[in-house]
């Protein structure tokens, strides 16, 4: 009786409950938003021992694993069902596998979010490898404050959106961080000078890389210095709110 109990104990430890196999964990792991060196100690120790790495873009993450000496199945993943299909196939064979987006967490501003609901909705585990975030780092730059906090993620394309948009954030009293291509913050810029003239404004530019700059001011005063800004540069738009819904 007493061999038989250990016998159990040792399958439950080796990964198995009785007959039932055990299966892969999916772990969202976040990554550098600018500097390679900004990848956790933790996170690299799982980048080096999952099966597979889900990657938005597998160039830009082999780039960066391989800055760390890690050696990994980097695959492709934007969202696609079918790729979705495969990676639970994956975790149901029992691999364990590394969601990533080209910087920052996944989900934010990601594809991410529908692997992951997809895995949760299978019953496999899913935890979080947290890591940098152009969102928090461009707010502590800022110097505003951060206790109610608005994302926006990418803006409007059309003026006239964007004017509605603008309009609306008269009356929000947190701070709003936005994402926006370089090529279109004198747009954007333009649209806020009309709509909300009198507000400062930090443009957070190329954060944790040798390139970074920060620039604030009204939108009508940034937008000579937007136009200078490589089209590759990745900005992060801090627009504090106003002071009168505050008690």
């Amino acid at each position: 009786m007493g061999r038989q109990k250990s016998q159990q104990t040792s399958r439950k430890v080796a990964g198995f409950d009785n007959d039932r196999r055990r299966t892969g964990t999916l772990f969202i792991v976040g990554t550098p938003i600018g500097s390679p060196d900004d990848l956790t100690l933790r996170a690299r120790t799982i980048l080096g021992r999952v099966s597979i790495v889900a990657a938005e873009t597998p160039l830009a993450t082999r780039a960066l694993l391989d800055h760390h000496g890690i050696a990994a199945t980097i695959t492709g993943y934007t969202g696609d069902e079918e790729k979705i299909a495969v990676l639970l196939d994956r975790l149901a064979a029992g691999h364990e596998i590394a969601l990533v987006s080209d910087s920052g967490m996944p989900v934010i501003y990601d594809p991410g979010r529908l692997l992951i609901s997809a895995a949760r909705a299978s019953g496999f585990q899913v935890t979080v490898i947290p890591g940098p975030s152009a969102l928090t780092a461009a707010a502590a730059l800022s110097g505003e404050s951060a206790d109610r906090l608005l994302f926006l993620g990418r803006l409007p394309r059309s003026a006239q959106r964007l004017d509605r948009l603008f309009r609306e954030l008269r009356r929000e009293v947190g701070t709003t961080v936005m994402f926006a291509p370089s090529s279109a913050l004198p747009r954007i810029l333009e649209r806020m000078r009309r709509i909300l003239p009198d507000r400062k404004l930090t443009l957070a530019v190329d954060m944790t890389t040798v390139d970074e700059c920060v620039h604030q001011g009204e939108a009508g005063a940034l937008l000579q210095q937007a136009h200078s800004f490589s089209k590759d540069s990745e900005v992060t738009l801090v627009l504090p709110g106003t002071r009168k819904g505050w008690k």
